[in-house]
């Protein structure tokens, strides 16, 4: 065993033995240590830069004397300017292309209207609006007629300037020998009316005409009124211009007469003739149409027709025309 003992063998276990114990007693205190510092820290000790950190606030920093002279701010060094940035030149729009022109569409043939059958009116939509006509002339409304005032008018009055009374005269032709009257003059005064007429117009016709038409004229107001809004739809008012059927109204056939009276043209005749009323059949002072005295105003009818036919009618024949 002695000998075991001071072998070289036993010298060497026993230098691994002490170091491994070595070794291992450092590893051990190393362990403690760092489980001391993990309780530390859990148990909320502070570390060294913590400790740092809390007397860097708990301490300020010194103040500056004042003999300190104070620190000047550096001087700021100018921005450095940097050159514009080059712009790109802008783009011109593309130049606007001109549309090409389309041809025009065709447009459908309009439809001709449709037919309405017999016996339906055509709506209101399509129906033409009539003219506006002028309103009616009222029996109160004043004549619309000229009157006569040339050289006629006056050679009338040279006629009947050695006249001292009509009336009186009148009667006076009345008397005398002479051609059979009127039917229907059944007066001394209308007898010897009718003869100084007849024997006017054989002398001057113009101024004959001219007594018919101022006579007419001179009594058209009393018949108007006498007559009053029943006359109004007979023929009996009317205007220059209006359309003329079977005869002109009898204030125009009146006006045209006194027309032909101051300038008897050819063209004052026509007018005129176209004022008369050639279908008439019978006349007011038939017996089938003759008006009570009551009524007389209805003579009025033909008083016109009567001034019309003394222009382009010769001696009261139909078939001779005075033009």
């Amino acid at each position: 065993m002695q000998k075991i003992a001071g072998s070289p063998f036993v010298a060497r276990l026993a230098f691994r033995t002490r170091v491994t114990d070595d070794l291992r007693d450092g590893a051990i205190q190393r362990e403690d240590e760092a489980g001391e510092e993990t309780r530390g820290e859990e148990a909320g000790e502070e570390t060294c830069d913590e400790k740092v950190r809390k007397a860097a606030r708990e301490d300020p920093p010194p103040k500056k004397s004042a003999s300190q002279p104070a620190k000047k701010p550096a001087a700021k060094v100018p921005p450095t300017k940097k050159p514009p940035a080059k712009k790109s030149p802008a783009k011109k729009p593309p130049a606007k292309k001109s549309a090409a022109k389309q041809p025009a569409a065709k447009q459908p043939a309009a439809k001709p209207p449709r037919k309405q059958p017999a016996g339906k009116q055509p709506s209101a939509r399509t129906k033409p609006q009539p003219p506006q006509l002028p309103a009616r002339l009222r029996a109160t409304d004043p004549p619309t007629y000229a009157v006569p005032t040339g050289r006629a008018r006056q050679r009338l009055r040279d006629a009947l300037a050695w006249v001292e009374d009509f009336v009186v005269e009148m009667q006076r032709l009345a008397t005398e020998p002479g051609a059979l009257p009127w039917p229907h003059a059944d007066s001394l005064e209308l007898v010897g009316l009718e003869r100084w007429g007849t024997q006017l117009a054989k002398t001057d016709r113009e101024a004959g005409v001219c007594a018919l038409v101022l006579a007419a004229q001179h009594g058209f107001p009393r018949v108007l009124a006498a007559g009053g809004s029943g006359i109004e739809q007979v023929g009996m008012r009317g205007r220059e211009g209006d359309p003329i059927v079977d005869g002109a109204p009898v204030d125009v056939q009146l006006g045209r007469a006194a027309r032909w009276v101051d300038d008897p043209a050819r063209e004052a005749c026509e007018a005129a003739q176209e004022a008369f009323d050639p279908t008439r059949q019978l006349n007011v002072w038939d017996d089938d149409l003759r008006p009570p005295d009551a009524s007389a105003f209805w003579w009025y009818l033909e008083v016109g027709q009567c001034a019309c036919a003394a222009i382009f009618r010769e001696r009261g024949e139909p078939g001779r025309q005075h033009l």
